[in-house]
């Protein structure tokens, strides 16, 4: 409604433009020329329009909260599991156990495995019983030199076996004890995927911790504003965009998503998380850094004269003067434009092609047409 009253309005202002310049042809003659004798000049009437600042372009994009570090736990060995500790959105600190296997079998190859180095270990006191026994032999001219030496070949033989048996139980101890999944920091479980009685292989995400610390907002950015993504921004929790709070890019995805064609961005929130809850709804602000410095006129109050786009800018002494300016974006209605002119500034705003630099102008809602001194 408010641009059709606009465009209303700048059809009249042409319309009384017209009527004006006509009016003043009809008077031509000797009647401008009588004005030209007394040095006398009347005042154009046009619209005017105040040049005032462009509205920040912003952009909103929603998303979720995530953790700045999300944890995908699994056990490091595959089981059945007998218990489940835990459930999404309880508090865990880290070495808290969140799901127990079946610890049997564990517990079935760990005993054999200690047997293996008991038989071991008696092996080695043996060989060493042996080749200290033939260096003596040897020492006393009893026995060949042969001999002591196939004895500490035997013992070096024993002591690589115990080693080696040792190293067995010492593995299958610590599978043992792999069989419960502990939490690896502070923090709160966000997802539980699996319940007791399932069998599970080794590494398989079976739960998911956000840890304590920073919040991030993850959102995707079409490609068109990539280049936006890098400014300044804020953000919001959903229902609360009164309460806004600093965002700052820390990762930005460099292949687009082959179907949506955005980019998955990741704004690390500067709030210590009590407002913004892991997997909530965020809503992040993009804002243009230099937006304070564009200025808005009206379409038509742009002119070309062949050497640069600018306006007609009204003086104090309701004279125009040409002011040069860069056109940075163009909408329906308006021109967002940069240097040339400064918000406040009055300039005309339609029938800038009938005007010249000098030209005594009037507002079409002034009342003071009269004409006036040269």
């Amino acid at each position: 409604m408010y641009i059709q009253l606009l465009r209303v309005r700048w059809i009249l202002a042409a319309v009384l433009l017209l009527a004006g310049g006509g009016a003043l042809a009809l008077h031509g003659g000797d009647t401008a020329r009588a004005e030209a004798t007394r040095g006398l000049a009347v005042a154009r009437p046009v619209l005017v329009a105040t040049v005032a600042p462009a509205a920040r372009p912003t952009s909103a994009y929603t998303g979720v909260v995530a953790a700045r570090t999300d944890s995908g736990l699994g056990f490091r060995v595959g089981g059945k599991i007998v218990e489940r500790r835990v459930d999404p959105g309880d508090r865990v600190v880290r070495g808290d156990a969140l799901l127990v296997l079946d610890v049997e079998d564990f517990e079935l190859q760990l005993r054999a495995a200690r047997n293996r180095l008991r038989a071991a270990e008696s092996q080695l006191r043996q060989a060493q019983d042996d080749e200290r026994r033939y260096r003596l032999l040897v020492a006393s001219g009893a026995a060949a030199q042969r001999t002591s030496e196939l004895a500490s070949t035997s013992l070096r033989v024993a002591q690589a076996e115990a080693a080696a048996a040792r190293a067995e139980a010492s593995q299958i101890e610590n599978r043992r004890d792999y069989s419960t999944l502990r939490a690896d920091g502070d923090g709160v479980i966000t997802e539980v995927v699996v319940e007791p009685g399932q069998v599970v292989s080794e590494g398989q995400i079976v739960a998911r911790l956000a840890h304590d610390g920073a919040r991030e907002a993850v959102i995707d950015i079409p490609e068109t504003q990539l280049a936006r993504a890098a400014s300044r921004a804020r953000a919001f929790a959903f229902g609360n965009s009164e309460r806004l709070v600093d965002a700052a890019l820390r990762e930005l995805s460099a292949a687009a998503d082959p179907v949506t064609r955005t980019f998955r961005a990741r704004y690390v929130l500067a709030d210590d998380g009590a407002s913004f809850p892991i997997g909530s709804t965020v809503t992040v602000r993009l804002a243009s850094d230099a937006a304070s410095e564009l200025l808005r006129v009206p379409i038509g109050a742009l002119h070309d004269p062949g050497d640069g786009v600018g306006v007609w800018r009204i003086e104090a002494d309701r004279r125009v003067r040409f002011a040069p300016l860069r056109v940075v974006e163009l909408a329906q209605e308006y021109a967002t434009v940069a240097s040339g002119v400064a918000a406040g500034d009055s300039v005309v705003a339609l029938g800038a092609h009938l005007l010249h630099d000098g030209d005594l102008v009037r507002p079409v809602d002034d009342d003071a047409g009269e004409p006036v001194d040269r």
